[in-house]
């Protein structure tokens, strides 16, 4: 009965068919996005959950990030000038302590300055460049004593040259020019 209201009604039949599958076609497309959207959050969610667990993870460790934290601040504060101290008042007193304690040592110093000061990210490189004359030993022992300084300081360059020595045969110990090229750091303000 359905069959033959179909083939006496072709135009009304593709009508109501028509009506019929466009909603359904509709249906299906909007199930087809839902899906896609949903497989996308799903693998944003996947993405964000390792992100949120480590955030977990370091608030329920924040006490003693925050304990290791002060403790590296305080070994830090020990090994480098305060970002209030004045960048050329550090200079000037770095510059002093090395000729102090190259002179401690036994070492003649010749010249020294303060090179320019370069900044690299939380730090203020402060330099110095100073020429002494002494012995090997003298020498080692200056450089026993920087390396013991506090705030630290660090050998950034480092020639040495003998003199001559007035005879062949001589006992005397071996006389060097050195050029020291030293740094510390300053925290950047």
């Amino acid at each position: 009965m359905i069959l033959s209201w179909i083939k006496s009604h072709r135009r009304a039949a593709l009508i109501v068919g028509a009506t019929l599958l466009l909603p359904l076609y509709v249906f299906l497309l909007l199930l087809g996005k839902t899906l896609t959207l949903r497989a996308e959050f799903v693998d944003q969610i996947e993405a964000i959950e390792p992100r949120v667990a480590r955030m977990q993870g370091l608030i329920e460790k924040e006490d003693a990030l925050k304990e290791a934290l002060s403790g590296v601040r305080s070994v830090m504060n020990n090994h480098v000038y305060r970002a209030s101290a004045d960048a050329e008042a550090v200079a000037a007193s770095l510059q002093a302590e090395a000729r102090r304690i190259l002179a401690n040592a036994g070492m003649e110093v010749t010249n020294s300055q303060v090179l320019p000061i370069r900044k690299r990210d939380s730090f203020d490189y402060i330099g110095v460049k100073l020429v002494a004359r002494g012995s090997l030993t003298q020498l080692d022992q200056s450089l026993a004593q920087l390396a013991n300084f506090k705030p630290v300081i660090f050998v950034e360059a480092i020639d040495a040259f003998p003199n001559k020595r007035r005879g062949r045969n001589s006992e005397e110990e071996q006389v060097l020019t050195v050029s020291l090229e030293i740094l510390s750091l300053r925290l950047a303000s």
